[in-house]
């Protein structure tokens, strides 16, 4: 099944070293490994791990088994005693390597242009702006992410924009008969687990189902590496565009309570259902990267955050 082809190892290594460019000129992936090179027999670079995952398991990751720079404990001791406990990560240039699968790539185009739909909010954008995004893929979803960011809405507001993007990809008669029909249970709870590795991988990579911290239950989900987060490089980012849109989501459409709680010293996450987000949540006040052009290397929370109340 979907879930057994992406079970992985733990991560190996801390992301590399680099500088932050600005909000959407961040990245160009490293160039992705040929069509080729990824059959089930072919050779498999020693110094790379290959992941499978996705709709239909079409979609490749490519970890490398070492980055430069160091181990997260090496990058932590450039950082200061004051930033703990996160800020391992003293960048977060991507080490990671995508190639969409086709029922991947028709996902990402389908949200992007959703995403663009919500930018343009009925005034299209001049040809030079829409020429300055990229082309396609996931490289646009997340340039389209830092329009939303850098429009001049609120905090509140940005995260509606991603919250009502998202429910667009499930028609409003099915979120309605879910609700209606299917009562919050621990079964419900895992079953969303088990849709979110399935169905929702092109957005954030290779994840698989974990037991839930209170119980056991198989009710959580560890994403390896979030790709949303190791591209846009924004603790800011992860929470207005990913982490509060997603618990809404799940909320809204599902009537389930969700969690997700991002790890910023190893670019992982883990999203728990049945478990509401707590009052306190540690995700709303970690400060910015040292490689984030908004106020890389201070210690309080990232500016980009907005209230924690929000």
């Amino acid at each position: 099944g979907i879930a057994a082809r992406a079970r992985f190892a733990p991560p190996r290594a801390a992301l590399a070293p680099g500088s932050r460019r600005g909000p959407s000129t961040r990245w160009r992936a490293a160039p992705s490994a040929p069509r080729a090179s990824l059959g089930e027999n072919a050779p498999v670079d020693d110094d790379v791990e290959v992941v499978r995952y996705g709709l239909g398991g079409g979609s490749v990751a490519m970890y490398p088994r070492s980055a430069a720079g160091g181990d997260a404990s090496a990058a932590s001791t450039s950082m200061p005693d004051r930033c703990e406990p996160s800020r391992a990560r003293s960048s977060t240039e991507p080490t990671t390597r995508y190639e969409d699968g086709p029922l991947d790539a028709l996902a990402i185009a389908l949200f992007n242009r959703k995403l663009l739909a919500a930018v343009e909010n009925g005034a299209p954008l001049a040809a030079e702006d829409k020429n300055a995004l990229p082309r396609s893929g996931f490289d646009r979803l997340v340039a389209l992410a830092d329009r939303i960011g850098g429009s001049g809405r609120s905090t509140t507001e940005q995260r509606a924009v991603v919250l009502k993007t998202l429910l667009g990809l499930i028609p409003a008669p099915v979120r309605f008969l879910f609700k209606i029909l299917i009562k919050p249970s621990n079964w419900v709870d895992a079953m969303n687990a088990r849709i979110t590795v399935s169905a929702f991988a092109w957005l954030v990579g290779p994840c698989e189902i974990v037991p839930r911290e209170t119980d056991g239950e198989l009710a959580a989900v560890r994403l390896r590496k979030c790709r949303y987060l190791e591209q846009c490089g924004c603790v800011g980012s992860c929470v207005n565009f990913c982490k509060r849109p997603t618990e809404a989501f799940f909320k809204e459409a599902f009537g389930v309570d969700a969690h997700l709680a991002p790890d910023h010293q190893n670019g992982s996450c883990v999203m728990t259902f049945g478990v509401s987000p707590p009052k306190e949540d540690p995700a709303l006040v970690e400060p910015c990267y040292k490689s984030c052009g908004g106020g890389g290397g201070t210690c309080g929370p990232c500016p980009k955050i907005g209230e924690a109340k929000e």
